[in-house]
């Protein structure tokens, strides 16, 4: 192809295409609807996001996050960083840092589709849309911090600064993460705690003297380096700390870094971790923003001048760029933070980064360039005279502000020597196991006396595979090798990423060395395997969460998330159960999943029996096809005998009510029925631990409420019936305890409620976390209701009746079962419904009006 001469155009587009050793026409992406992630939280790629034009059953596909573009992925992180091109769900994550100044984010991926015997590479964007969350735990205000002046310190984060928002649960636990590290916030402060000493005041001294002192203290204080000198304050060096300890500890922000821009932040993550699987229930991110007072807003960087931004460049070598060719500076951000985007490459050749030189690259890092990573690598086409190429690009500083557009110009002088050289080199891409042949569009070299001379020779690499020649052991091989696709690279299917091959290339008299790279996407061919499998103990006859930290896997290949235990011999004493969060009743499973043990719904129940030493089996495999298998695994248990048992439930009892909202019904006991043999029903105690409550999104609390029956003076609905918090088995057996639905209509939907009780004998031993579920039935018994507007119309006119002069809404019906029905016509006019007159007895609906089919028309 060195003849030929190669032409790389690459354009910064949505969708790049690009064939390591096919190239294609048509995309390989079917659907790229991107991604709607909250603010500070979380979203999965669903299954109809992001979709390919490649069949399951033919090749395998790879998706592969592209790490080294710092102008993607500038609020949040999309994991895992590689995965396959069927995920499953829950499986992708992005995940949004807080950042309050952008509203959208871009992800570059790249696709990979591996037949038998070719590579096809396509790089795309997956556009994210950052929207604000209705629904956070974390919410700011009503109070703003404020720095009154350079070097001063703000108001402590209180509960009026920031407040969090979750259910307080003996099982949750909730903790608040800070990382300048991660973060680089604050970027013009530190947080610090205490009361600073205030400066002396003298009678005889001036109100301007005092706080010109008082100005020069803060700023000696700002400065300083050591808590020896801050004078009364302390310098916050914790990551981790409980919520409520967060608002009470008098965290302030001291500013210590002008000029800075008028906004600074504070950047918090709040974890509510599970107690009882160990696992992050939920997890959220902000920024809280402190106003600096004095400051000026926010400016963008400028290109330094000092810089040449010229670039000499020798035919076919790459070579890096460097802060003498191209530099920006900025007053307000670091210079290591600051990020060049490229906005219109090179129409020849392209800019790489040098971890992986045979990518182009849209953006980088001004870190990156000071350490000479960034390099040009021009077109691999021979030309006798020196050609000049121009990259445009804008630096974006820390805050997302970027510069006027600033030019590099590249001149490539031609080479005049007869040693051999690498014209063109973009490495190798195949799945791990796999062979390909080491094509001519991958590695080309030229020599301009005698090409059929020069001898490429293997002398380092190969760490994971080996090379073969015309289908042997080989190490030496020539152009015309190369371009027959007669060198090939076999993997040795281990579980490994990278690889490379330094080559030796001479024409007898010259010789030059040169490094190949090989890039290897993992296959999903290894098993799950567990990380912790510790003794089980349960109480006799009782139920045993299994935690994350008791029994816990992971896979190298596929989401932890999915890994499946298949229960190959089940336990001789007790049964693994599933228990749903819901608080439905659990049930005997012979498997589950990792996902299920980290959301506390995995238990082992003792069924009573004398036996205190038990044991199950577990398989564990993925859901590649066919499935990876472990070994079997042993889970121990240890039974721990209890003399006094507690009460136990009469099996059958339902536990479940179906109720219409306009009635109140007896709780008997067909649905909650506990004996003890040595307590009689009058001293088993029923225990509301957590009264009636919506399982599902509601906006009234009321959801009905336990009562005692000889509380009320007639059967039915009463809102002055007192709430019933303990009973007897011995009441619900006589039918003297009873509920009763929400005061209010609930709707035209049936809704769930669902209390919590605890039972207890004589002796106190005690039953919790006994689930009661409720279906409450809708009636239809409240009328509609009307609100209704004038309409005007010019005389022999016409006008839209639409929902501004009618609106219908009805509490307990659906909106489309609501109609209006002409009783008489207009005494000046006709109704017409699409076209058609309207006659008395005619009805119309609320669509018809919203979609504006219903007109007046005037005589």
């Amino acid at each position: 192809m060195g003849s030929r001469g190669l032409t790389l155009a690459w354009t910064w587009l949505p969708v790049l295409l690009l064939g390591l050793t096919c190239s294609s026409h048509s995309s390989l992406v079917k659907v790229n609807k991107g991604l709607k992630v909250k603010r500070g939280q979380s979203a999965f790629l669903q299954d109809g996001d992001l979709q390919f034009h490649i069949p399951r059953q033919k090749d395998a596909c790879k998706v592969e996050v592209v790490l080294n573009e710092p102008i993607t992925q500038r609020v949040g992180t999309l994991m895992p960083q590689v995965f396959d091109c069927h995920y499953l769900a829950d499986e992708v994550k992005y995940v949004h840092n807080g950042c309050p100044l952008l509203k959208e984010d871009d992800v570059k991926l790249r696709l990979y589709r591996f037949t038998e015997t070719e590579t096809y590479m396509e790089v795309f964007s997956l556009h994210v849309d950052i929207i604000e969350p209705d629904c956070s735990i974390i919410k700011l205000g009503p109070k703003f911090l404020e720095v009154p002046e350079f070097y001063s310190l703000s108001d402590a984060v209180d509960g009026n600064v920031v407040s969090f928002h979750y259910e307080k649960r003996s099982s949750l636990e909730c903790t608040v993460h800070m990382s300048n590290y991660d973060t680089h916030l604050p970027a013009h402060g530190q947080l610090v705690t205490g009361e600073p000493e205030r400066a002396t005041v003298r009678g005889d001294e001036p109100e301007s003297f005092i706080h010109l002192r008082q100005q020069l203290e803060n700023k000696a204080r700002a400065l300083c380096k050591s808590e020896d000198c801050l004078k009364g304050l302390k310098l916050v060096k914790f990551t981790k700390i409980p919520c409520d300890d967060f608002l009470m500890m008098g965290l302030r922000y001291q500013h210590i870094d002008p000029p800075s821009p008028d906004v600074d932040y504070i950047a918090i993550r709040l974890d509510l971790k599970d107690l009882r699987s160990g696992s992050i229930y939920q997890s959220e991110q902000v920024w809280i923003p402190v106003r600096v007072v004095g400051a000026t807003p926010n400016q963008p960087p400028k290109p330094s001048f000092v810089s040449m931004f010229i670039l000499e460049v020798d035919q076919f070598i790459l070579t890096p760029l460097s802060t003498a060719t191209l530099d920006s500076e900025d007053e307000e951000t670091p210079q290591q933070l600051l990020v060049f985007n490229i906005t219109k490459p090179p129409v020849d050749g392209f800019i790489t980064h040098l971890s992986d030189h045979t990518r182009p690259i849209s953006s980088f890092t001004w870190l990156d360039l000071n350490d000479m990573l960034i390099g040009y690598q021009p077109p691999n086409s021979s030309h006798t005279q020196r050609r000049n190429y121009e990259v445009e690009l804008e630096v974006h500083d820390f805050f997302f502000e970027k510069s006027p557009s600033m030019t590099v110009h590249m001149s490539v002088r031609n080479a005049d020597t007869n040693a051999p050289r690498v014209s063109w080199n973009m490495g190798l891409s195949l799945l791990e196991g796999q062979s390909r042949p080491i094509m001519w569009d991958q590695f080309q070299i030229v020599d301009n006396d005698n090409i059929k001379a020069v001898r490429i020779i293997t002398v380092d690499g190969l760490q994971h595979g080996r090379l073969t020649v015309r289908g042997g052991k080989g190490f030496m091989f020539t152009v015309n090798d190369l371009k027959a696709g007669l060198v090939r690279y076999h993997h040795d299917d281990s579980d490994s990423t990278k690889d490379f091959i330094i080559f030796r290339i001479t024409d007898g008299l010259h010789q030059t060395r040169h490094k190949f790279p090989i890039k290897i996407l993992p296959k999903d061919d290894s098993p799950p395997f567990l990380i912790t499998n510790m003794l089980l103990e349960v109480s006799e006859g009782q139920l045993a969460l299994l935690r994350g930290s008791t029994l816990q896997a992971s896979d190298m290949d596929s989401s932890d998330d999915y890994i499946l235990f298949n229960i190959t011999r089940p336990p001789q004493a007790g049964e693994v159960m599933k228990m749903p969060p819901t608080g439905l009743t659990g049930y005997p499973v012979s498997h589950f999943l990792q996902k299920d043990l980290s959301q506390s719904m995995v238990y082992y129940r003792h069924l009573g029996n004398e036996v205190f030493d038990d044991s199950f089996e577990v398989v564990l495999s993925d859901f590649h096809d066919p499935p990876n298998l472990s070994e079997p695994q042993v889970v121990m248990v240890h039974i721990e005998p209890v003399p006094d048992q507690p009460p136990k439930e009469v099996p059958g009892s339902s536990r479940c009510l179906v109720i219409k909202e306009t009635e109140v019904v007896h709780i008997t006991r067909q649905q909650l029925h506990f004996v003890d043999q040595e307590s009689p029903d009058s001293e088993l105690t029923f225990t509301v631990t957590t009264p009636p409550f919506f399982t599902g999104p509601h906006s009234s609390p009321d959801a009905g409420r336990l009562f005692l029956v000889d509380s009320i003076p007639k059967f039915s609905k009463d809102s002055n019936a007192p709430v019933l918090r303990l009973f007897t088995q011995h009441a619900v057996n006589f039918m003297k305890v009873a509920y009763m639905p929400p005061v209010m209509d609930i709707g035209p939907y049936p809704q769930y409620v669902q209390f919590v009780l605890s039972v207890t004998n004589h002796l106190g031993k005690t039953v919790t976390g006994i689930c009661f579920n409720i279906t409450v039935v809708p009636v239809d018994n409240q009328p509609p209701q009307v609100i209704t507007n004038s309409l005007t119309v010019d005389e022999g006119g016409d006008g839209w009746i639409g929902p501004e002069h009618l609106r219908l809404s009805d509490v307990d019906s659906l909106e489309e079962a609501l109609q209006v029905v002409l009783q008489r016509d207009p005494q000046h006019g006709a109704l017409q419904l699409g076209g058609l007159p309207l006659k008395p007895g005619s009805a119309f609906t609320v669509q018809h009006v919203k979609s504006l089919k219903v007109r007046s028309d005037i005589i």
